[in-house]
């Protein structure tokens, strides 16, 4: 991953040993990693733009909307995408 386009990327979608990475303008781009190992591709500074949701995937803090807790438990993306927030995950 390039530090140049993760401030453009929207979030990460793990899907067994790949993850789809999902850009802000649409594109996605397939990578042959886990979520896990893109986590960790990220540098220090970047790593802390995003979190995790749910074991699935992983958000860039400046894309989220709003976040809707129980007994719904969503993200809900700038783009308008809700995505899965695992019970367990307290973001704040």
């Amino acid at each position: 991953m390039q530090s140049k386009n993760t401030e453009h990327i929207c979030h990460l979608e793990g899907s067994v040993n790949y993850t789809i990475v999902h850009f802000n303008n649409g594109r996605k781009e397939v990578m042959a990693y886990t979520l896990k190992k893109c986590e960790a591709l990220l540098s220090e500074s970047e790593s802390n733009h995003f979190i995790r949701i749910h074991k699935s995937f992983s958000v860039n803090k400046d894309s989220i909307k709003e976040i809707k807790p129980r007994p719904l438990n969503k993200v809900v993306l700038t783009s308008g995408l809700e995505l899965p927030l695992a019970r367990r995950r307290k973001i704040i």
